[in-house]
């Protein structure tokens, strides 16, 4: 085993239970939602776009463990 094992099991576990959460989060959202048109996106998303991304999630926490 590596040294680098425990970190990325670390962030593996961390990214999938985001991600789990936001599914089931959209998921709720869609089975809701009253009509076929999409939701509105928040000022939020449209702010931090980048930084709501997974993929720049897994650079940083691969950074802070570099």
């Amino acid at each position: 085993m590596g040294m680098w094992l425990i970190p990325a099991i670390i962030a593996i576990v961390i990214i999938s239970a985001i991600s789990f959460v936001y599914t089931l989060k959209i998921a709720k959202m869609t089975s809701e939602r009253k009509s076929e048109n999409d939701t509105p996106i928040s000022e939020t998303v449209e702010e931090y776009a980048t930084m709501l991304n997974p993929i720049v999630w897994v650079y940083a926490i691969f950074f802070a463990f570099f």
